[in-house]
């Protein structure tokens, strides 16, 4: 016979003993304790649990040789629960089941393969629980990366939204012309000849084109005085684009503050998308055609221009005429000829502006020098170098004399290709400086792209369509750079911290622990 856990009686008037530990029903079910039937492959931790009760019962009950009941030894009356009494259990002929035979155990493999599945050895726990550490690790990773990468694209596409229409609208001009003087003085004559050798003695150097703040340059009427007059010229012509409120204002500060220094003449320089001319001698603003007027357009602001005692000069064509790209078009599109622009009516022609010498033109006005006269002019939007005089002698230093001179054609030029000196830097302005962080910022972007507008028509509107060409190739290169750079500072904040952990936290905390012991 062999022993179970414990034994439950099936009869009714039996006794039944008890014991602490799992039990067997005896009903002949053939199941075994804790719900195991027999038969059932058994874990490791389930058979080593049933050998150690077996243990305990066998050491309280002697097993029959014919496998029937199991009898308590009389102790007294009374039915007991197994410790006294001397009362025989009756188990109603109990027949005790043999114990099935050990299944061979299988042999420990990885995670989750044991028998019944419990783990085979803890070597394969401790391996496994490393995977999954490991693999959760790449993931936090994997997604602090994503993160990281995500927000540089979100900074990257602030920035270029805020910096963009910074630097289109936002950023205050870079220099502080107001606070620029001008106090030196440049004397021409004591260097330069005449281009005409036999043109003799004079008393006149004119400027006959120069710009202030009424229009797009950059010094007030009287900033512009003070420039012209340090660098050798006695006579101005103000042109500013479209009005002659420039020159008006130049003429009353010069008449009260330059008098005997310079001499003002008012004009202004009609401006189109075909011609750039400077309408000089007059006093009234002339009205401006549309950006890109007919022939009988132009032709009708020449006669208009004749009727109101002025001059008509046509400006810088070498100028006009270059390529524009990307349109590889004039700048000035339709620009009338040379030939032209005689029968139009036109007096003469701007034969250098800044530091052109227009040849053709030159020749053109010698070629009919008894209808058109030469003049030159700085064309000064900024300070700069100045490079041509023209060269007149008047009866009066004033600007009907130097007028009546023109008219006459009796004018020659000084030319100094290199320019004179010194020349001034303005002060950087402190609203510049503040928001040109921004301003540059935008400008980075926009080298992403090129945007060409054309030339401006002075009349709100360019010459040419607007072209925008984006360099995809340099935006794809920017994404890769940004992905590049992430993984370095990725893998060196690691590094770092690694190392930090390795040199520095571990052995202050073993110094730390070994100093509380």
């Amino acid at each position: 016979m062999d022993s179970s856990p414990s034994l439950k009686s099936s009869s009714s008037g039996g006794t039944s003993g008890s014991n602490s530990s799992g039990s067997i029903n005896s009903s002949g079910s053939g199941s075994v304790g804790n719900g195991m039937r027999a038969g059932q492959p058994l874990s490791q931790y389930a058979r080593h649990v049933t050998r150690r009760n077996n243990s305990m019962i066998d050491s309280d009950f002697d097993a029959s040789d014919d496998g029937g009941s199991r009898k308590r030894p009389a102790s007294g009356g009374g039915s007991g629960g197994g410790s006294g009494g001397g009362i025989v259990a009756d188990t109603g002929g109990l027949q005790h089941r043999s114990r099935p035979a050990a299944e061979p155990v299988a042999p420990a493999g990885p995670l989750g393969s044991g028998p019944g599945g419990w783990p085979g050895d803890g070597a394969a726990i401790v391996a496994g629980r490393r995977r999954a550490l490991a693999r959760r690790r790449l993931l936090l990773g994997l997604l602090h990366f994503l993160q990281v990468l995500v927000l540089a694209i979100l900074v990257i596409l602030l920035l270029a939204a805020v910096g963009i229409p910074v630097s289109d609208n936002g950023v205050p001009p870079a220099a502080d012309y107001s606070r620029m003087g001008f106090n030196w003085t440049t004397d021409p004559r004591s260097y330069l000849q005449p281009m005409n050798a036999s043109f003799g003695s004079y008393n006149v150097l004119l400027d006959a084109h120069l710009h202030t703040t009424y229009s797009d340059g950059v010094l007030s009427p009287q900033q512009a005085l003070e420039y012209s007059v340090a660098n050798g010229y006695n006579a101005v012509i103000v042109t500013d684009h479209q009005t002659v409120a420039g020159a008006l204002a130049a003429k009353a500060y010069a008449d009260e503050h330059l008098q005997g220094k310079i001499t003002v003449i008012p004009g202004m320089e009609y401006t189109c998308c075909r011609i750039h001319m400077n309408l000089i001698g007059i006093n009234e603003s002339v009205e401006v055609t549309p950006p890109s007027p007919s022939d009988e357009q132009l032709q009708a602001v020449i006669a208009q221009v004749h009727r109101m005692g002025g001059l008509v000069i046509v400006n810088h064509i070498p100028w006009s005429n270059a390529t524009l790209l990307p349109w590889d078009v004039a700048r000035l599109p339709g620009h009338p000829t040379r030939e032209q622009l005689l029968a139009w009516g036109v007096d003469g022609f701007e034969v250098v502006n800044q530091n052109t010498f227009d040849l053709r033109s030159y020749q053109f006005v010698q070629a009919n020098s008894g209808r058109l006269v030469a003049l030159t002019g700085s064309d000064m939007h900024y300070p700069a170098a100045s490079y041509a005089w023209t060269t007149i002698n008047a009866p009066a230093m004033t600007a009907a004399a130097i007028l009546g001179e023109i008219r006459a054609r009796r004018t020659s030029f000084l030319l100094d290709a290199s320019g004179t000196r010194p020349v001034q830097d303005p002060p950087y302005s402190t609203g510049y400086q503040r928001y040109a962080p921004w301003g540059l910022v935008g400008d980075y972007f926009y080298g992403y792209a090129d945007r060409s507008r054309g030339q401006y028509s002075f009349q709100g509107t360019f010459c040419q369509d607007e072209v925008v060409s984006v360099h995809h190739a340099m935006v794809g290169w920017l994404f890769l750079w940004l992905l590049v750079s992430i993984v370095v500072l990725e893998i060196l904040y690691w590094g770092c911290r690694w190392l930090l952990l390795a040199l520095v936290a571990r052995p202050v905390r073993r110094w730390w622990h070994k100093r509380r012991e």
